[in-house]
């Protein structure tokens, strides 16, 4: 079995597809101005701007469309936003410097890609709360998406050779497969 980057990229797009479709409006951060974006998409115009501080980076969207969850690079954690007050409601600490985030499928679970730990921080999304924690050996990952079936982490990092990212066993901490060979 072999994963390389050009799959976790389909899969992110995939993700992003399914998100968007799920609610009429787009989210996107601004990390210079510590902002999100809200953006309707039936006329393309932003409608509203959120102040998150900090530098808000990745970025999804429930799919009930309620919550908005941003990584915060500079609090180190997760922005929970109330989309329709517009208001930063929860901040869940997840470790220095998140990137990426994704939900599962099922809307249960955010992975978050923690670049300078080395790890993916899965998120319970009803209790808030980080519930596992996966060690990546690709160093600085920036993104870990959900497999479509949620038992796996397909994990991007910035330094890692090509073919060698990571795909963790969604449920537990463990055996990497790496360059198409299981470690």
């Amino acid at each position: 079995m072999r994963f390389d980057f050009g799959w976790i990229l389909a899969l992110m797009a995939i993700g992003a597809a399914a998100t968007a479709s799920a609610a009429p409006m787009a989210y996107a951060s601004n990390e210079g101005s510590g902002t999100i974006s809200v953006i309707d998409t039936a006329t393309d115009r932003v409608t509203a701007t959120i102040t998150t501080g900090g530098k808000p980076r990745g970025i999804a969207a429930a799919h009930n469309g309620k919550r908005v969850y941003a990584s915060d690079q500079t609090a180190n954690g997760l922005a929970v936003i109330d989309v329709e007050t517009g208001t930063v409601t929860k901040r869940v600490p997840l470790g220095s410097s998140p990137a990426g985030i994704y939900l599962s499928a099922d809307g249960r679970r955010l992975s978050a890609a923690i670049e300078e730990n080395n790890q993916v921080a899965i998120v319970d999304t009803s209790t808030l709360a980080v519930v596992k924690r996966l060690t990546t050996r690709g160093k600085h990952p920036e993104h870990a998406v959900f497999s479509p079936d949620g038992k796996w982490h397909l994990v991007s990092a910035a330094d890692a050779e090509l073919g060698s990212n990571d795909a963790l066993p969604a449920g537990r901490a463990g055996h990497v497969v790496r360059g198409g060979q299981r470690q």
